[in-house]
């Protein structure tokens, strides 16, 4: 047999191990013939073990080859015995948290172009002492103008006085210095000694980058894009971002690659994204490297990499990006271009947690409560839910929910475990949609109400793990012969108005 490329090898290590995320990558790769032959058989294999985990592409890419005629029931092998079905009382009590955090595939999406931090202030200025540059300013130098502005905008040598920075930026600005037209802009895009006024910064950024400032053409591009002071129009952000890029700007680079991966104003082409990320990302642009990592893994717009995805995805890391913080953990846990190193993992997760990013709040609780990579910590774990949980994470808000409902390490509170399940099934979260369609049917922790339960349980009948689609199914059956054609069509009414996207 042919030696697999390594990025197939790595998918089947991680699928047969059980990781979700890569049976899915594994039957696209068969399904599609990305980097093996075509084999419909083993795609409908891996793609069925992945959806019964509720991979909820899986089920999709499963639903395309149904529709191509193509048998998708699962290997003989796979065929679970049939067992018998529990009533939604039992299946309620048996509800637990998850063991690990399945089919985390990490933060996908891509980072756009950031609004700029208007620094580096222009410092190009021989030093001098205060009182020859109030004289070289007053006597209408402009760089000396710009230097004083600076002075005065962080109190250096002189009091702080950001009124009295905007006063000298203006001076140089009006007479046509582009570094006191950016340095002025500035002071209006951040309200600095003057009333904030997207209309004045964009002015001022104009007139600098029309002199070639590349720092105002970045900003420029920016507040076209984001529609400040004006209409958006990517296409125009486009241009100034190229006239900033071809002075080497980083960040200008960046913001031309998100436009190119999205298709945003200039038509999509992810090899292009990929250069000039790459060429930010030698710079030393966080987000950038955060981007490049994601496509060299995904295998979009370059071969798949995932030893340089792993590399660059440290690099953003290494320089405080949660998102990067966050995904190089998990690329260390499944050991994704780099060897598995769950200590390290650890690391990373809690970097990231630290700086607020819910998912890794999530993990570090799964983690601390398994005692895997870390000490097994139940408080440390139901601290970090709790984060996680505040911060929108839907699992953690679903295992929360699950602690409330039985007094597990916290207050038994029904109340709190509707609210927290209201929170992860507005996520499109099947268990939690299921755990509140039950507690709206019979009125624990809320009132009672049928057409409720019937909308929430709807939408976990399309959960992709089956225990709970076919209780919630169950569920139904019983809410609609009692709730007749009337409540039903108000049960249906209600769900119109969540659409939430339903996962696990």
């Amino acid at each position: 047999m042919a030696r697999e490329p390594e990025v197939v090898a790595l998918y089947r290590q991680s699928a047969e191990a059980g990781d979700a995320k890569a049976q899915f990558n594994l039957g696209e790769s068969y399904r599609l013939g990305l980097k093996v032959p075509r084999d419909l058989r083993e795609a409908v294999k891996w793609l069925n073990r992945a959806a019964a985990q509720g991979y909820a592409q899986a089920g999709k890419a499963l639903q395309q080859l149904a529709a191509q005629g193509v048998d998708i029931t699962p290997p003989a092998e796979d065929q679970a015995q049939p067992k018998r079905q529990q009533s939604l009382e039992e299946l309620l009590d048996s509800l637990k948290p998850a063991e690990a955090p399945e089919g985390d595939g990490g933060v996908d999406m891509p980072l756009n172009a950031p609004e700029p931090d208007p620094d580096p202030l222009y410092e190009d200025v021989p030093a001098a002492d205060l009182e020859t540059l109030r004289s070289q300013a007053a006597g209408g130098d402009a760089a000396a103008q710009v230097a004083l502005g600076n002075a005065y905008r962080l109190g250096d040598g002189v009091a702080e006085d950001s009124a009295e920075a905007v006063k000298w930026y203006g001076a140089a600005a009006r007479a046509g210095d582009a570094h006191g037209q950016y340095s002025l802009a500035v002071m209006y895009d951040l309200g600095l000694g003057v009333r904030q006024s997207d209309a004045e910064a964009l002015r001022w950024y104009l007139a600098a980058a029309q002199a070639g400032d590349a720092g105002a053409q970045f900003n420029l591009g920016n507040m076209i894009r984001a529609g400040r002071g004006c209409a958006a129009d990517p296409a125009v952000a486009a241009q100034w971002f190229r006239k900033a890029a071809a002075g080497g700007d980083a960040g200008a680079l960046f913001a031309l690659g998100a436009l190119y991966e999205s298709g945003s104003g200039v038509g999509q082409d992810e090899a292009k994204a990929v250069e000039l990320y790459r060429r930010a990302a030698d710079q030393g642009e966080a987000e950038a490297q955060f981007n490049l990592a994601n496509m060299l893994r995904q295998g979009r717009g370059a071969e798949t990499d995932l030893a340089e995805a792993a590399h660059f995805c440290q690099r953003a890391a290494e320089q405080g990006l949660p998102a990067a913080q966050f995904n190089f953990a998990l690329m260390l846990s499944a050991g994704l271009g780099v060897p598995k190193d769950l200590v390290a993992a650890v690391h990373w997760f809690r970097e990231a947690a630290r700086a607020g990013e819910p998912r890794a709040q999530y993990h570090l609780s799964v983690l601390h409560h398994l005692g895997k990579g870390v000490r097994k910590d139940e408080q440390a774990a139901l601290d970090w839910c709790r984060k996680a949980a505040a911060g929108g994470d839907a699992r953690a808000q679903y295992d929360l929910g699950l602690r409330h409902l039985a007094g597990d390490g916290v207050p038994h509170d029904e109340a709190e475990a509707v609210r927290l399940f209201r929170a992860a099934a507005g996520q499109g979260h099947g268990l939690a949609c299921h755990n509140l369609g039950i507690l709206c049917a019979t009125g624990q922790g809320t009132a009672k109400d049928e057409a409720e339960a019937h909308a929430w349980l709807s939408l976990a009948a399309e959960s992709g793990e089956k225990a709970v689609a076919d209780s919630a199914r169950r569920g139904l059956a019983q809410l609609t012969a009692r709730l007749g054609p009337s409540g039903v069509a108000e049960a249906a009414r209600r769900r119109a108005q969540l659409k939430p996207e339903v996962s696990a």
